[in-house]
């Protein structure tokens, strides 16, 4: 696997391009409170725990105000990315965001519940990785994802402070097609997972069926 790009420091006077995307979102109620430095700090030590690959194809599910999608596709410029959302007013606002930064060559948005896309014929275990902040339960984030992994692909999700393994129970996992190879980082913290057997296509279930029924 190629080395991850490394991301620029930008100590000149003038704010990243990113940051002023970052700020817009979050004026539109997109992107949660909070200083939007620690945000991208928080992105970016995402991307160290999944250190995307050259030519690699990865999709941020629930990427919402654009975090960590963005920063994800400034700071790795060899990875194609798509940024995927439910609601068409983020989905709007990062197909603009998208466009304004110059990632339109390798940067795709789409608008759609990540259990309908994850059964698409172009999507289907089409990713190498898949990255989560805040999309849903590890149930609903692990569902949805196995279905847009690759053999061998990885799912790395941000986790809550003090959050554990049995977040990820094992039996489960498994009738997934997926292992929890544990976490990465301190604060934040982020739980890996990798798809390593065959998904049974009954894998995702509609959205509904996973938010009343989810496998654990």
């Amino acid at each position: 696997m190629a080395l991850p790009h490394r991301p620029r420091t930008h100590r000149g006077t003038s704010e990243e391009p990113v940051l002023q995307v970052l700020r817009r979102s979050q004026q539109q109620g997109f992107l949660g409170p909070g200083d939007i430095l620690a945000h991208v700090e928080h992105a970016r030590a995402h991307g160290r725990a999944a250190t995307p690959g050259a030519g690699e194809r990865w999709c941020d599910i629930g990427s919402g105000g654009g975090v960590p999608g963005l920063i994800f596709a400034t700071d790795f410029p060899g990875v194609k990315f798509v940024l995927l959302d439910r609601s068409q007013r983020r989905t709007e606002f990062l197909a603009d965001a998208v466009r304004d930064l110059g990632l339109s060559d390798r940067t795709v948005v789409l608008t759609g519940d990540a259990s309908d896309i994850a059964r698409h014929m172009d999507h289907r275990h089409a990713y190498d990785g898949v990255v989560s902040r805040a999309f849903g339960s590890p149930a609903a984030v692990a569902e949805c994802s196995v279905g847009l992994l690759r053999l061998s692909g990885r799912l790395i999700v941000s986790e809550p402070p003090g959050a554990d393994t049995s977040r990820w129970p094992e039996t489960p996992l498994h009738q997934l097609g997926l292992v929890h190879r544990g976490m990465s980082g301190t604060t934040p913290r982020f739980a890996v997972l990798e798809r390593t057997a065959e998904t049974s296509t009954d894998y995702p279930r509609p959205w509904k069926q996973i938010r009343k029924r989810p496998l654990f």
